[in-house]
């Protein structure tokens, strides 16, 4: 089944993402992705059968950017690069153990720290 990007969501600021203990949605999880150069943030709800790329190609348009080389995604945990993702499914992502809180840190190629 393919997922695009129409099928990822962007959540309110006010939207409350914990659910009910025990009423969790397996099927989504939120990104969170904190933009460096403008101090923006987005709370994106994605379906985990998304790739990390269509997650990617959300959040350009969120942000309205087009990618350039020098751009920097990365996991606000540990620092790793989330470009080198792109391929994999959400699911995919987090059963390698990658960036499990989902926080990541966005700055272009001539910006941010």
């Amino acid at each position: 089944m393919a997922v695009d990007t129409e099928d990822i969501e962007v959540m309110a600021d006010d939207e409350v993402t914990e659910a009910e203990p025990g009423h969790e949605d397996r099927r989504r999880r939120v990104v969170t992705v904190a933009n460096k150069d403008n101090a923006d943030t987005i709370r994106l709800r994605v379906p985990v059968t998304a790739t990390i790329a269509a997650v990617i190609e959300k959040m350009y348009g969120e942000f309205r950017l087009t990618q350039q080389p020098g751009d920097r995604l990365s996991c606000r945990r540990d620092g790793e690069d989330v470009y080198q993702f792109a391929q994999l499914t959400l699911a995919q992502y987090l059963d390698q153990g990658h960036c499990p809180n989902l926080h990541w840190s966005f700055a272009g190629d001539t910006g941010g720290a």
